[in-house]
C-alpha cells in the first residue's frame, strides 16, 4: 500500500520518512475536514440563554441606575461631571495641599448617604474615612475619583452601586444595590 522508497536510504532513514509521511497526510485529511480557515468565524464562547437573559437583565438595570443618578443630580441643581465609568463628581473646593496619587491613604472627613438622603456614615477627626487609594475595597469608585484631589479639598460624588457595594451592600447601613452620595473634605493625604 505504501510507496516503495528507493534502496539507496537505509531501513531506519526509510521507517522515519515513512512515518513523516503518515503525518504529513493526517495533516492534510485534517484541513480538508476543516475547511477554508477564511471562512470560519471567529471564536465566540457560547452563552447559554440564562446567562445571556442575566447580562440582559444586568444591563437593563445599570442603564436604570444612571437615569435615577443622573436625575438626582438634576434635581441637586448639581455642578457635577460624570467619569468614564459611571460616577459623578465634584470638586466644590480646591485645597492647597498635596495631590492623591496610587498608593497614598486619603484621611477624609464628611458623610454618606443614600440617594433618597438617608444617612448611612458620617466621619470627623476622631474617626475619619481612612482610603488606600488604589487599594480600597469598601467602595470602589474612590480607588479613581480620589486620584489628582488636592488635600483640603471639599468633594462630592453620585456613585452607582456596581461601584460602591454592590448586589449585597455592606452587611450594615448600605442596602443591597445601593447607589450612594458622598460628601467629603480632604483633610490629610499621607504619601507613600
Amino acid at each position: 500500500m505504501f510507496y516503495r522508497l528507493p534502496i539507496a536510504y537505509g531501513r531506519q532513514e526509510a521507517k522515519q520518512i515513512k512515518i513523516l509521511l503518515v503525518y504529513l497526510a493526517f495533516f492534510v485529511l485534517l484541513q480538508v475536514q476543516c475547511g477554508d480557515p477564511h471562512e470560519q468565524q471567529p471564536y465566540a464562547p457560547a452563552v447559554s440563554p440564562g446567562r445571556q437573559r442575566l447580562q440582559e437583565v444586568n444591563r437593563y438595570l445599570n442603564e436604570k441606575e444612571q437615569d435615577i443618578l443622573q436625575s438626582y443630580v438634576r434635581r441637586q441643581q448639581l455642578d457635577m461631571r460624570q467619569s468614564g465609568t459611571g460616577y459623578f463628581y465634584q470638586v466644590a473646593e480646591t485645597g492647597r495641599g498635596s495631590q492623591i496619587s496610587t498608593g497614598d491613604v486619603a484621611l477624609l472627613h464628611g458623610s454618606i448617604f443614600l440617594i433618597d438622603g438617608t444617612p448611612c456614615y458620617t466621619y470627623g477627626e476622631q474617626r475619619p474615612l481612612e482610603v488606600a487609594v488604589g487599594s480600597f475595597s469598601g467602595i470602589t469608585a474612590l480607588n479613581t475619583a480620589l486620584l489628582g484631589v488636592r488635600q483640603g479639598s471639599h468633594v462630592r460624588f453620585v456613585i452607582p452601586a456596581y461601584l460602591a457595594f454592590g448586589l449585597l451592600g455592606d452587611g450594615g447601613r448600605v442596602p443591597p444595590r445601593s447607589s450612594l452620595v458622598c460628601d467629603f473634605f480632604v483633610a490629610k493625604v499621607n504619601g507613600k
